[in-house]
């Protein structure tokens, strides 16, 4: 994942409140005619060790995203006091470049009053008294009389300027010194950061590994299937069902650059751009932005969101922001995604490079919507069933 400056940029999601009339209304839907797949995947379901890799892989994913967050947090921290050393840096170079002007600017001042002290030291006087004024023609006398008038002038404002560049040069000295010991703990501080990203990134490495394990172990034994609303495939509602529901259901959206059917068919249009559910990554934002009533920054699927963060990633754009969903999504659900495959340009607002894209630690943890949760996209448990909820709702209401 992309790591901002000054904020977090990891996936996390904000679950918007306000979703019980949307939930009622999902749970409502009348359950489907079991089937004999539907009554197998059931006895599967319920079989112990079933349940226990489950909850084993569950588990070991949340801590592997957990170790991921703190790795962003350090990250991001690194990152903010590179800048500080880099602009420390830039204010040491610009003291020192001043420091430099200043103590030339008072060795010429300096010269110019001992040059002054040296002539009045062989004239004897400053070619002002009434001898100097007087022993020559009138003209004379009045003409040295301003020339050293001009002179004595000069002598004060070189003096005061003398004085002024001599306090100036010890508080850029000061200002200097400073800036070098702030620099020093600042360098000091990324050291221990380096060390700690070091320490942070081999548990990230060891609790992806253990997911992966997990995960292999559920598979062996049959606790996946393929069944539990898959992520990727085609939409069954069209941009008009989507938002004929959505009006029924009396949300108040607060939207910037578009309005609620323009966002339905660019779900639809991104979504199938990379093979990914469309209308499904719509009930996605529903509830994240609990009816698009808090959908600020463009950003309508929490993205870069977590507990502690005081907001998320910012799109410029409608579309920036559901093609970043729509790629993380992919990102999840196909293990094969890559960058190089993508039919839209990669968004850089959610990926910081291909290389990012291509090697996310969770690639192909959520192939159904039922896998979502428990760190992947959300820490809620509850999340999918959420999302699935509003999904069928949504199809109940296209078909009812």
């Amino acid at each position: 994942m992309r790591r901002g400056v000054g904020r977090r940029v990891g996936v996390g999601a904000v679950l918007v409140l306000g979703l019980g009339g949307v939930i009622g209304t999902a749970w409502s839907v009348a359950p489907a005619a079991v089937t004999p797949a539907h009554a197998q995947e059931s006895l599967i379901d319920s079989d112990p060790a079933v349940v226990r890799a489950r909850a084993d892989l569950e588990a070991a994913q949340q801590a592997a995203h957990e170790a991921e967050a703190q790795l962003e947090a350090t990250t991001e921290h690194r990152a903010d006091v590179e800048a500080n050393i880099a602009e420390h840096q830039q204010h040491i170079t610009a003291l020192d470049q001043q420091r430099a002007d200043l103590a030339q600017q008072r060795a010429t001042l300096l010269d110019h009053l001992r040059q002054r002290a040296v002539a009045l030291y062989s004239m004897g006087s400053d070619g002002t008294s009434a001898a100097d004024i007087f022993s020559g023609s009138v003209l004379d006398g009045a003409r040295r009389k301003q020339l050293g008038d001009a002179a004595a002038h000069s002598d004060h404002a070189n003096a005061v300027q003398l004085e002024a560049t001599r306090k100036t040069l010890a508080d850029t000295q000061t200002s200097l010194r400073k800036e070098q010991g702030d620099l020093e703990q600042q360098q000091s501080e990324l050291d221990s950061l380096l060390a700690t990203l070091q320490t942070q990134q081999a548990a990230v490495d060891q609790r992806v590994a253990e997911a992966n394990a997990a995960l292999d172990r559920a598979r062996a034994i049959g606790a996946l299937h393929a069944a539990g609303e898959p992520v990727m495939g085609p939409a069954t509602l069209t941009a008009d069902q989507m938002v004929a529901w959505y009006n029924a259901q009396g949300y108040h959206p607060h939207l910037s650059d578009t309005t609620v059917p323009e966002l339905a068919q660019i779900y639809l249009d991104e979504g199938a751009a990379e093979g990914v559910r469309g209308d499904f990554a719509f009930a996605q934002a529903i509830v994240e932005t609990g009816g698009f009533s808090a959908a600020a920054d463009h950003n309508y699927s929490g993205l870069g969101w977590c507990d502690g963060c005081a907001r998320g990633i910012v799109f410029p754009t409608p579309r920036d922001g559901v093609r970043g969903q729509i790629q993380l999504l992919l990102n999840y659900a196909d293990p094969g995604s890559r960058a190089a495959n993508l039919h839209n340009p990669l968004s850089p607002y959610v990926w910081r490079s291909e290389a990012a894209f291509d090697t996310y630690f969770a690639k192909g943890w959520a192939p159904t919507w039922s896998d979502m949760g428990h760190g992947n996209w959300a820490t809620d448990p509850g999340y999918s069933a959420k999302v699935i909820g509003v999904y069928r709702a949504m199809v109940a209401f296209a078909q009812g």
